[in-house]
């Protein structure tokens, strides 16, 4: 294993993860093999065991790095808006193109959301934790200037996300609405409710 990375091993560990990712999202776990990764990356088997120590640890390296790659976007667009109506916006908007874009990030996010395996989750909750954070922080700032109710961050942000996730499944699985029909629809539950005044 490599220590700290030159950003040459860096460049070909991103490649790794990327061929791994593209593999991953085609072929379950327990039937994946190194030698097809490692040939899809471009690069010798030795040189796979290099960077990580074995399957296990490459695709919870990929769970993470796409993890981060994703909410890195989303909360980069995010960190734009004005009030938290316009931050909520922005998040559903961007993550719905975001994995609309990217499917093979979108079937390693939601496989490992369903593997329910303690390594799985761990890996993206150690990616996926810090912004977290930031969404509660934003949310705790819009509950003090009394823009929305007082509701618990986690149980709002699991939401969302089940949410987005099944919205992405649709469209890229079942093939069934468009990503804006969902956009709306899913801004209008969360900010304005179902239910007619």
């Amino acid at each position: 294993m490599i220590g700290e990375l030159t950003p040459l091993q860096k460049e070909r560990q991103d490649k790794i993860l990327q061929a791994a990712a593209r593999y991953f999202a085609r072929v379950h776990f327990h039937e994946a093999d190194m030698d097809s990764i490692a040939r899809d990356a471009g690069v010798g088997k030795g040189t796979l065991y290099r960077y990580f120590k074995n399957k296990e640890d490459l695709y919870l390296k990929t769970i993470q790095y796409l993890s981060v790659q994703a909410f890195e976007h989303l909360h980069e667009k995010a960190g734009q808006a004005s009030s938290f109506k316009d931050y909520l916006e922005t998040i559903i908007d961007t993550a719905i193109d975001y994995f609309v874009q990217h499917p093979d990030t979108f079937s390693m996010v939601l496989m490992s959301n369903l593997a329910r395996i303690p390594a799985v989750l761990q890996a993206m909750e150690q990616a996926t934790g810090k912004y977290f954070h930031s969404f509660k922080n934003h949310m705790e700032q819009a509950i003090a200037s009394n823009e929305i109710l007082p509701l618990d961050a986690k149980i709002v942000y699991s939401t969302l996300f089940a949410m987005i996730i099944n919205a992405v499944h649709s469209i890229l699985l079942r093939r069934s609405g468009d990503a804006e029909t969902f956009k709306q629809t899913i801004k209008t539950i969360l900010l304005q409710g179902l239910i007619k005044e």
